[in-house]
């Protein structure tokens, strides 16, 4: 079989995804599919697994693999550094190379990851896009998702604490805010550990509606030094794992990007089998920014099925990775291995998933042949190097994934004030507050005049006549927040907004039922407004748009899992007012959001009225907006004259203005 250098042909920019689409049955029961685990001695060496590739592709590798033991790293990776055609593409502005890796994966599939918020699946307005990176820390994947997406897309990541962990801190393009890391049950991110990956899988269904993250990102890998020619077989429990773990967490249609190795043998190509029957169709791919000369490759699998089918391969997969886990955890057992999950006859009679296998295999086998050969042809010759061939290549993918060569993600440079200088009209809005409804002259004359024009909606407060809680909060970098206090801007310890925010809310102390009946309170900062989002601005948006993207900021910036953290959350706008929206002591429910929460609500103590005209600004809404205290019981006047309404006092004044117009 003759293997040509990558340098005989130009390498394709442009790469073709060929997909195999899963349509046919599976009918098998969760005790048949037991019977299909085969366990034996571990497999030490891969010389005869050539049930899924040419045997002659296969000894090549081998081959190709071992002249490499003899020679010098340092001259190696020199070598490399000139033998890769794309090796200068580099990280470009990100941290690794890994978001150079997604960002070609993306691309090659024509972005369904970064634009599933465009797919007919999955379209909606007013709540952000969920993805989960696993097993990926310092988090290269992340960043590219959130760099392509800024805080319409929300992320969880797991991965190893500590040595492996997440470093969102580091990127000097991406917001963090949106982005938490979990580390599972046992706080230590080790994914072979079952009570890690279900934890962590109640904890985004949690946050995510109870339907899961529209696609999860896995990349995890570990040092096989030595032993490069087993790294298949030595990382299967890590590669069921992360199956595992997208089963349990991605929702219905969505998606699953996972890094694999060789796939020679029965184990890994079972697994393989086993996800393409729980998706709608699967690739494997080796993007360009991957190195040539490595084994790894990328199981792209598009479009869960949420079916019984699917449910039994999860339950399957569970008792496989209990399986592997008390093997090589609890009982260290060296002289046994899972080395089958799918039955030989049935892998090789589905002749068209058989087919698909075995050409990737022999493909990238060949492929991966002929850069080892290459590296060792530049390892021998210092003196080759083709530099503004790369430099071409490099500028070629970049357009084609649609990368800028930099970028400078929007932060201010100074002081709050000078933030809030770019708001032209940000003077009037600091010196204007919420006009109280003071006297019952007050109340008859705006139920009167604006009332019936059904462009009121009403936000329930905890401000009171003596503290007026509703000010605006800005954020200078992520964790720099300050809210303006008596002409002052004053630093918010453990709240997070993105760098450029600037919004008007009220902190309020939530009172939280957990499920064992205990009551704790909860620092949350409830959003009724804002200028800016992040790098966006919203001011001259109509009300009902801001609303909406609001809504959405609110629901990607606060993570449940910060648990020191201020909860962020948007603020309910009533169309109506009803006896029934309060309990007895004046409280008003709110949408749960605590792990671990049965109820949670917060004390009102007056009413925002807002004029929830579709077409207005926010300097007209706000400039606009008026208040009026609550009593718990009969309507009072404080000492300066001010009055204070019972709810449904409140609500029988609203009614006999109607009833008179």
């Amino acid at each position: 079989m003759d293997f040509k250098e990558p340098g005989d042909k130009e390498p394709r920019i442009v790469e073709t995804v060929n997909w195999i689409a899963n349509e046919k049955d599976f009918s098998y029961t969760f005790d048949e599919m037991l019977q299909w685990i085969v366990e034996g001695s571990p497999i030490l060496e891969i010389d005869n697994e050539t049930h899924f590739c040419d045997w002659i592709v296969l000894q090549e590798i081998i081959a190709a693999k071992a002249m490499y033991d003899k020679l010098d790293l340092k001259k190696l990776y020199k070598a490399r550094n000139r033998a890769n055609s794309f090796e200068m593409i580099g990280s470009v502005f990100f941290m690794n190379r890994a978001a150079l890796k997604m960002a070609n994966i993306d691309a090659a599939t024509n972005f369904i990851f970064t634009n599933i918020d465009q797919s007919v699946e999955h379209r909606r307005s007013y709540a952000p896009y969920y993805f989960a990176d696993v097993c990926a820390g310092p988090g290269g994947f992340s960043e590219y998702v959130l760099w392509r997406k800024k805080w319409l897309f929300k992320g969880f990541g797991f991965t190893l604490k500590s040595v492996h962990d997440f470093e969102m801190n580091r990127s000097r393009v991406v917001s963090p805010v949106t982005f938490n890391s979990q580390y599972g049950f046992y706080k230590d991110g080790d994914i072979f550990k079952l009570e890690n990956i279900e934890h962590f899988a109640k904890n985004v269904k949690h946050e995510t509606e109870g339907l899961g993250v529209h696609f999860m990102m896995s990349d995890g890998a570990f040092s096989v030094e030595g032993k490069e020619n087993l790294q298949e077989i030595l990382s299967k429990q890590i590669y069921l794992c992360q199956c595992l773990m997208a089963l349990k967490i991605v929702r219905s249609n969505g998606h699953f990007v996972t890094k694999v190795f060789d796939l020679f043998t029965p184990f890994s190509v079972g697994l393989v089998y086993l996800m393409y029957k729980c998706f709608r169709k699967v690739a494997i791919l080796k993007p360009n920014a991957s190195r040539p000369a490595n084994a790894e490759r990328y199981l792209i699998c598009y479009g869960l099925q949420n079916s019984e089918q699917t449910a039994l391969i999860r339950n399957y997969l569970t008792h496989i990775a209990r399986r592997l886990s008390q093997i090589h955890g609890v009982d260290r057992n060296n002289t046994v291995d899972v080395n089958g999950i799918v039955p030989l006859t049935l892998l090789k009679g589905d002749e068209e998933f058989f087919d698909y296998i075995e050409d990737s295999n022999n493909r990238i086998g060949e492929q991966q042949i002929a850069a080892l050969r290459n590296l060792e042809k530049y390892y021998h010759n210092p003196e080759l190097y083709y530099p503004t061939h790369q430099e071409r290549l490099r500028l070629q993918c970049l357009k084609y994934w649609n990368i800028p060569e930099s970028f400078h993600r929007f932060k201010p440079k100074s002081a709050t004030d000078n933030l809030l200088a770019s708001v032209r009209f940000w003077q009037d809005l600091i010196n204007n507050e919420a006009h109280l409804i003071r006297t019952y002259d007050d109340l008859n004359k705006f139920l009167t005049v604006s009332l019936n024009s059904n462009e009121w909606c009403y936000v329930l407060s905890a401000c009171t006549a003596h503290t007026n809680i509703c000010t605006f909060y800005s954020a200078m970098d992520d964790s720099n927040v300050c809210r303006l206090q008596q002409s002052n801007w004053v630093n918010v310890k453990k709240l997070k907004l993105i760098a450029g925010t600037i919004l008007f809310g009220e902190m309020v102390k939530e009172t939280v039922v957990e499920d064992n009946g205990r009551k704790t309170r909860k620092r949350s900062l409830h959003v009724i407004d804002a200028l800016r989002l992040g790098h966006k601005s919203i001011a001259n948006l109509p009300f009902t748009e801001r609303m909406a993207n609001i809504e959405v900021y609110c629901q990607a910036v606060n993570h449940e899992s910060r648990l020191n953290n201020v909860r962020i959350r948007a603020k309910r706008k009533l169309e109506t007012l009803t006896p029934s929206v309060l309990d007895g002591d004046n409280h008003f429910r709110l949408p749960v959001l605590g792990y671990k929460s049965r109820e949670e609500s917060y004390q009102i103590n007056s009413v925002l009225l807002l004029n929830s005209n579709k077409d207005l600004t926010f300097q007209i809404s706000f400039t606009s907006q008026r208040m009026i205290f609550l009593s718990k019981t009969a309507a009072n006047e404080n000492a300066d004259g001010t009055i204070k309404l019972a709810l449904h006092s409140l609500i029988t004044a609203m009614n006999n203005c109607r009833k008179l117009s």
